[in-house]
């Protein structure tokens, strides 16, 4: 697991960034840090362990990779591609991913809350026990996902697609959903109330 080194900047308090001292606010040269990052993770099949938290990547290829224990929090995702890439125990958590695709992946154990999901796809996609608590989710598409047993509580969804996906145990209490298409999903086996919350 990714260690949780604290930034050197006296006061600051935020996660410092992988093989670095300071955070993403107080790295000395945070552009060159990044594009190094960017090269390494391009030439490696598995990357593993590594602390992004607040930095920002734009137009890059990621596809097929595989993540282990990385924080992505509060980063900026841009134009991407993760089509097929895995992901195990992958914090996104306060994210913001704009026009991404996550198409095809295979992600277990991961967080998105409060992340905000804008014109992304993770169509035909295994979502197991994922953590959407809190999402912005618009524009976006999961159609032909299996989201076996994640949470969507609380979360925003708007003029997004969850046709032909796997419900079966989802938490699908949305504080907000308008314009969602839901058709040939299992909904019935979602737990879609307050009431069951906690069984």
């Amino acid at each position: 697991m990714f260690t949780f080194s604290s930034c050197a900047e006296p006061g600051c308090g935020r996660q410092a960034l992988s093989d670095a001292t300071r955070c993403s606010l107080h790295h000395p040269a945070l552009f060159a840090y990044r594009d190094a990052l960017a090269l390494r993770i391009a030439a490696e099949r598995s990357v593993k362990d590594l602390c992004l938290s607040g930095t920002t990547f734009e137009g890059l290829d990621f596809s097929g990779k595989k993540f282990t224990c990385c924080s992505f929090t509060g980063a900026t995702f841009r134009n991407m591609l993760f089509t097929g890439s895995v992901f195990r125990l992958c914090f996104f958590d306060g994210a913001f991913l704009e026009s991404c695709d996550f198409s095809g992946i295979d992600a277990e154990f991961c967080s998105f809350g409060d992340a905000d999901i804008v014109d992304t796809s993770f169509e035909n996609s295994e979502l197991i026990h994922i953590n959407f608590d809190g999402t912005r989710v618009k524009e976006s598409t999961f159609t032909g996902s299996n989201l076996y047993d994640s949470r969507f509580i609380m979360a925003v969804l708007e003029n997004s697609n969850f046709s032909n996906c796997d419900m079966k145990k989802v938490y699908f209490i949305p504080a907000r959903i308008e314009n969602v298409s839901l058709k040939a999903s299992n909904t019935n086996e979602a737990i879609r109330d307050m009431e069951h919350l906690y069984l």
